[in-house]
């Protein structure tokens, strides 16, 4: 008989490294998947309401030798039903056998491993000496990034929106509630945009809503960044340039231009351009790194619950 380690949000979350130790193992995972080290087919979903989502994301690490799979929910209106946007489990499997190592619960992983992506594009891509910050959308999110932001820059000044203004209270110290969006992205050096991701965006944000200096970080797809906002752009990347095609086919993105490559690759390039932005879908690459370093770190410690098969 066989066992499988089962490890909830708490424990996932109790055994994350800090935030430097995860954008240094989101930049390593970027850059294997740059050089072919990973295979990473394009998420397939199924959407069985209205503007929601059910994602299988497998990845394999060919240099760590991890395989694991992510199966991931996200349906926009829980937040209505007091229910959490983002949901999921994910499963590593012994690489030699097949036999499933350990389940996790997938919501931490994917909140902190979305974070630490936009971290690697900031320590890469912001401004020199960006202090200005804005945040769209104050959910799980928008609370992930505020306080990465902080860890990058203890001095940041962050503006932020969101429809439901008692949200942004959530975001913790030195944030300022903006009257509008438009309102919190003036003069932002950094702009993160966290809506949800719907079928029909407004995709109202355009380059004269901001500065001359920017790095634009849509972490909701096309909800608020608008195609002139990405043709702006000095460089244009997006973590996974064939998901990205297979997001288009879906109907998103429609006008954007195609991206100049990778994130990956793009950590390679010399230059600093104006206004760069970062099209972070969210890859399985990641949530395979760090649920293998969580998994790890359980072992040495024995946490989690042995679960029989």
């Amino acid at each position: 008989m066989s066992t499988v380690l089962f490890l909830g949000r708490a424990d996932v979350a109790r055994l994350l490294p800090g935030i430097p130790e995860q954008l240094d193992l989101v930049e390593r995972t970027y850059r294997s998947l740059a050089a072919g080290r990973v295979e990473l087919p394009p998420k397939p979903g199924v959407h069985p309401r209205q503007d929601s989502f059910l994602h299988a994301m497998p990845a394999y690490l060919r240099d760590e030798d991890v395989v694991a799979l992510k199966w991931v929910a996200g349906y926009p209106a829980n937040k209505e039903r007091g229910l959490p946007y983002i949901t999921g489990l994910i499963v590593l499997n012994d690489p030699e056998t097949g036999l499933p190592l350990a389940i996790l619960d997938g919501a931490e992983i994917t909140a902190a491993r979305t974070a630490a992506a936009s971290g690697v594009c900031v320590r890469a891509f912001a401004p020199a000496g960006w202090r200005d910050v804005a945040i769209l959308g104050c959910g799980e999110q928008g609370r992930f990034h505020a306080s990465l932001l902080r860890t990058l820059e203890p001095e940041a000044r962050i503006r932020a929106w969101d429809p439901h203004p008692e949200r942004i209270e959530r975001l913790g110290e030195r944030v300022e509630a903006a009257a509008g969006w438009e309102e919190a992205v003036a003069g932002a050096e950094i702009v993160v945009t966290a809506g949800p991701i719907v079928a029909d965006p407004p995709s109202a944000l355009r380059p004269e809503h901001l500065g001359e200096r920017w790095l634009a970080l849509p972490i909701d797809f096309d909800f608020y960044a608008g195609a002139e906002l990405v043709r702006a752009a000095d460089l244009f990347l997006a973590d996974d340039v064939g998901q990205f095609a297979y997001y288009r086919e879906l109907g998103h993105f429609r006008s954007w231009p195609e991206p100049a490559g990778s994130v990956g690759e793009g950590l390679g390039r010399d230059g600093s351009p104006a206004r760069v932005l970062c099209c972070n879908l969210g890859i399985g690459a990641l949530d395979a790194a760090f649920a293998s370093l969580v998994l790890e770190r359980a072992r040495a410690e024995g946490a989690g619950t042995e679960l029989e098969l």
